[in-house]
């Protein structure tokens, strides 16, 4: 009988080492897959740019990275370093946040996101505008929130000169 049961331990080891080897190589094939099929690039840097006639604040942050308000001159800008998740690559984003709304600074699906250059984003107080590395200008719209999002935020308040 002890033979038997040490035979019958052996091949419970070996079932127990198969699943989980094949397991940890379809997470893996999952992860690459998710990444290759995505065609991202690990991170990708986004600039804020003031595009109002005076001071104006802004706070750009992702469920990730709470973000500071920067206050920013007349086309006074900064850049965010945006590292996208390899795992649901749609669920990365940065929202910002400036003195009158709201606007998604950062989303995996803009075309921007696949061109060598950054993302480029200008603000004021009636719109935003992203570069289309496609088109080959600055395209305006309209602020919009993610209404997700906004329990980590909302409008700011900062300093606006007029």
């Amino acid at each position: 009988m002890g033979k038997e049961k040490e035979h019958i331990i052996m091949q419970e080891t070996k079932i127990v080492a198969t699943i989980t080897s094949t397991t940890i190589l379809f997470l893996f094939m999952i992860n690459i897959n998710v990444s290759n099929v995505a065609g991202l690039p690990n991170e990708k840097i986004v600039v804020i740019t003031n595009n109002h006639t005076n001071y104006l604040s802004v706070r750009c942050f992702s469920f990730d990275d709470d973000g500071d308000v920067k206050h920013l001159n007349t086309m006074g800008s900064f850049n965010i370093t945006v590292k996208i998740r390899k795992l649901f690559p749609t669920s990365t984003m940065f929202n910002c946040f400036t003195n009158m709304e709201t606007f998604v600074a950062f989303n995996s699906h803009y075309e921007c996101v696949s061109h060598s250059r950054p993302c480029e984003w200008k603000f004021d107080e009636n719109f935003t505008y992203r570069y289309s590395p496609k088109e080959e200008k600055w395209v305006a719209h309209e602020y919009n929130p993610n209404y997700e999002s906004l329990t980590r935020g909302g409008v700011i308040k900062g300093y606006y000169v007029n």
